[in-house]
């Protein structure tokens, strides 16, 4: 609704520019050269449209290669520093491009991350202000920054990035995954028998296959961390090879050893 109130009042301004721009003309007897006008102007809108549709597609495909690059150990130092100046690009823009350059910066932390180089990753991701996104991208920054300090050993900076979240974004399958991080975080602080309990009650509502399969690893970890390693791999060969292929190069560190095991 909002945005149709900008478009309608949009369109009445330059409807009402266009009149005024016809009675100024008309009245200095160049009334003809109106349409003229209005003809490379509407050129240059559509110009202007097409570069702006070029630019952010162009956009998507550098994200979605960079993204990619995160499990291609050959291509992610150049996909790093491919990011660090698009991010460094984006940032001389302000705050009006702050739902890009969270969305870069979590490319970045990713990048950093499957690099071992967490640390790294959560100073990135600090920097972003969840305040400043809508529901549904902050709830992803959240996500990645958890993700970065539990990976860094931050965890009181990951415990105090869970304990302000809502319990309902309105993204049901983040909300479950910032469910199970508390569950990674109970492990760390030597609580597996808690992290249990934790992935019973997000299986018991998950529908996601992902979301399941990421139970599966969380109770793998806690399983590991309570002495049981023969049951945590046992657990992780319910997964398919695939999985098990991506978690041994660039999953949470509790989980590579157990995921080459498995």
């Amino acid at each position: 609704m909002k945005r149709w109130g900008f478009r309608i009042g949009r369109a009445t301004f330059l409807a009402v520019l266009a009149w005024g721009l016809f009675r100024v003309l008309d009245g200095r007897g160049h009334g003809a050269l109106f349409l003229p006008i209005v003809g490379v102007v509407f050129l240059l809108w559509v110009a202007e449209q097409l570069r702006g549709r070029h630019v952010r597609r162009k956009k998507e495909r550098d994200w979605d290669r960079w993204e990619a690059s995160v499990l291609d150990e050959e291509g992610r130092g150049t996909a790093l520093a491919e990011v660090r100046a698009a991010l460094a690009r984006s940032l001389r823009f302000g705050p009006r491009l702050k739902q890009e350059q969270a969305h870069l910066s979590v490319i970045l932390a990713e990048l950093l991350d499957a690099s071992d180089q967490s640390a790294e990753a959560a100073r990135v991701l600090a920097r972003v202000d969840l305040a400043a996104l809508p529901p549904g991208q902050a709830v992803v920054v959240r996500h990645a920054k958890a993700v970065a300090y539990l990976e860094a050993g931050l965890l009181d900076d990951a415990e105090a990035t869970l304990a302000v979240r809502d319990l309902e974004s309105g993204v049901p399958d983040m909300d479950a995954r910032l469910d199970l991080l508390g569950g990674l975080l109970e492990v760390e602080r030597g609580r597996p028998e808690r992290a249990l309990e934790i992935v019973s009650k997000v299986e018991a509502k998950a529908a996601d296959p992902a979301i399941k399969d990421e139970c599966v690893v969380l109770r793998a970890i806690a399983d590991d961390a309570r002495g049981a390693r023969d049951e945590a791999t046992a657990g992780l060969r319910a997964l398919d090879p695939d999985t098990l292929e991506v978690l041994r190069r660039v999953g949470p560190r509790r989980v590579r050893s157990l995921a080459q095991s498995a």
